[in-house]
């Protein structure tokens, strides 16, 4: 539908002590529409939480994700794509607080933007202390299809001995390399890049194990490329 529309979303997590939980979610919303989502997750003793994040819908769509991870040898995986097309915007905001020993965080975040699209990533994870023997890595990489603006901003906060703290972020243009030889092979440009960013974003997608809901967003990445 075409009908412009506003969501403002909620996720709050508990993550008791040796549970599970695996999150999906999905923007598909039209570029008449805005989308704002606020995430918010506790993780105690032994848990696992993964989020697998689609932002690819909505004029404007702001994403604020913040983890407390206070309980020992807890572990959150934040894994999450974003495609800008014409004028949306994308704003993006992760925070994870480590508190407890042996704990982990792993975000990785896989862009593409076109037209005149902008993003705006700011990634920040915080050892605090007592959270001895933790591990963080943040990675963040967009793909410039043309003039679209890209920002990033990763920050790393530490207050305990110990540690382990990884940052990355990047942007570039689509390998030329990699473009002309699917073009030998006889795709053309646009369809070219097309499968490039969807290599990109594969693996990420695979997370998802509803095969409808796959299929969903890769006909939506296939649209908005065209």
């Amino acid at each position: 539908t075409s009908k412009k529309c506003f969501h403002n979303g909620i996720i709050r997590t508990i993550a008791n002590a040796k549970s599970k939980l695996d999150i999906t979610i999905v923007n598909l919303l039209n570029e008449q529409s805005e989308n704002f989502e606020a995430i918010e997750n506790k993780l105690e003793e032994n848990s696992n939480v993964k989020y697998t994040i689609i932002d690819i819908g909505g004029k404007t769509s702001i994403s604020n994700y913040y983890s407390n991870i206070i309980g020992d040898n807890a572990e959150n995986d934040l894994k999450s794509i974003y495609l800008g097309i014409d004028n949306q915007i994308k704003d993006i905001n992760y925070i994870a607080e480590l508190r407890g020993k042996k704990t982990n965080i792993d975000i990785d975040v896989q862009g593409a933007l076109k037209d005149s699209a902008k993003k705006n990533f700011k990634g920040t994870i915080d050892f605090k202390k007592g959270a001895k023997k933790s591990k963080g890595n943040e990675n963040e990489y967009c793909m410039l299809l043309n003039k679209a603006k890209s920002i990033a901003l990763p920050m790393l906060l530490c207050t305990e001995e110990d540690v382990e703290g990884n940052h990355s972020t990047a942007s570039g243009k689509v390998d030329m390399k990699q473009l002309f030889y699917l073009m030998t092979r006889g795709l053309s440009y646009k369809e070219a890049v097309k499968l490039i960013v969807k290599a990109n974003f594969q693996k990420i997608i695979d997370r998802i194990n509803d095969e409808e809901l796959k299929n969903v967003i890769l006909k939506e990445i296939d649209k908005k490329l065209d």
